[in-house]
């Protein structure tokens, strides 16, 4: 009769391995946020006494190019693509540029809902 490696361990393991798909298969897939996004919006080059200043000119001009498309796009936080970059001026002062595209997070419905709407239930 061959012996079987049942270790406290390998169950343990086993039943851990379990319980993650059990969560996992109670989980709907059709729920999730998604990230839309418009075209690279660039502004600049915006100056100002210090690059503190002119990086938030810089960002204010994007953002307000960016509510062209709605408020839910005035994040530069949820952008794609950012680029924020920030030279002394000769002399004396800064200059930055802002370039972005700017995204909005929006809940992706549920397929099922969409599949009962589709065909009228």
């Amino acid at each position: 009769m061959a012996s079987r490696d049942a270790s406290p361990e390998k169950a343990k393991g086993a039943g851990v391995v379990a319980a993650v798909l059990v969560i996992l298969a109670g989980t709907n897939p059709g729920f999730g946020a998604v990230r839309l996004c418009e075209a690279t919006i660039s502004v600049g080059p915006v100056t100002a006494a210090s690059e503190r200043e002119a990086r938030k000119a810089a960002l204010d001009a994007w953002k307000t190019k960016a509510l062209e498309h709605g408020e839910p796009y005035a994040s530069w936080r949820l952008a794609a693509g950012k680029l924020l970059k920030c030279l002394p001026r000769p002399g004396r002062g800064f200059e930055c540029v802002a370039r972005a595209s700017p995204c909005t997070i929006e809940q992706a419905p549920d397929r099922r809902e969409l599949r009962r709407k589709r065909i009228g239930v």
